[in-house]
Order: structure tokens, then sequence, then C-alpha cells
């Protein structure tokens, strides 16, 4: 079995505030907005979302791969559980990613928010534990680097 661990950092300014960015990431109707229904839109069809962004609370994605994809068809289902919060400052999920109900990755997202300069900042630490199927740490690494961008233009800087 080939494993792959891997830890990378984006951080993002944007031009709003912090409380309007931390909402982004915890208001279940405007991250589905942007995440579910706006980022995956072309490549995905949303089968099921919800968020409960407290601590103990649940992040459940489940998408299937449209015909604009290699693999058309493929479902793919991220359950992710918030650890810790702290409003307007931090997020610390543990996440699971599942392909036909078979494990792929497991990672640990931080998002630390603040401001500098006047922009809202959000600065992602990834650590994850890659498995046999996954789409490995750069694919991740470079779909949050699209996610960052569709929440940019979804908040409009």
């Amino acid at each position: 079995m080939n494993i792959q661990f891997d830890s990378f950092e984006i951080v993002e300014e944007f031009n709003c505030s912090v409380q309007k960015l931390f909402n982004a990431f915890t208001d279940p109707v405007i991250k589905r907005e942007w995440f579910a229904d706006g980022a995956h839109s072309v490549t995905h069809d949303t089968d099921h979302y919800s968020l409960d962004a407290q601590v103990g609370g649940k992040e459940i994605f489940e998408f299937t791969l449209n015909d604009k994809t290699p693999v058309p068809g493929l479902k793919i289902r991220m359950e992710s559980e918030c650890l810790a919060r702290m409003d307007e400052q931090l997020l610390v999920f543990q996440s699971r990613m599942s392909v036909h109900n078979n494990y792929v990755s497991a990672t640990n997202e931080t998002f630390e928010f603040y401001e500098r300069n006047g922009k809202a900042v959000v600065k992602l630490t990834q650590q994850g534990t890659y498995l046999e199927g996954s789409d490995g740490p750069q694919m991740r690494k470079n779909g949050f680097a699209q996610l960052f961008g569709h929440l940019r233009n979804y908040i409009g800087g």
C-alpha cells in the first residue's frame, strides 16, 4: 500500500472584515454557496452538504464527479469534525475523505483568522495522511488554492 504524509500552509488575504471571512467558514448557508455549490459546481454534483461549525459539530459533503472529470460517477464523501473554535480567530477540523466508502485520507486543518494591513487573512495549515486511491497532497494543496479563489470571488475581493 502506498501511503504519503504531508503538511502545507496557505496564507490568503481578502478585502473584507475578519468577521465576514470567519462567517464564510462557519455559516452553513454561506459556506454551501461558495464551497459546495459554487467552487465544485463545474465538476461535481452535490448530493449532500451540512455544516455545524461548533466544537463537536460535523461538516459533511457528499458529491459525485460529473462528465467533465476523468472519472464521472465517482462518489466522494468528506466528513470533518470541529475540534476547536475561537470566534474570528481559529477553527480546527479533523477530516476524512472516502471514495466509494473506502477511506483515502485523514487530515487536520487549522484555519487562523486575523487582520493585516486592513485586510482579513486566513492561514491554513494542513497535516495529512494520504492512502491508496487518494488525490495526494499536491492535488489537495491545489484544491485549497482554487477554493480560496472561489471564496475571493464570492466575497468580492
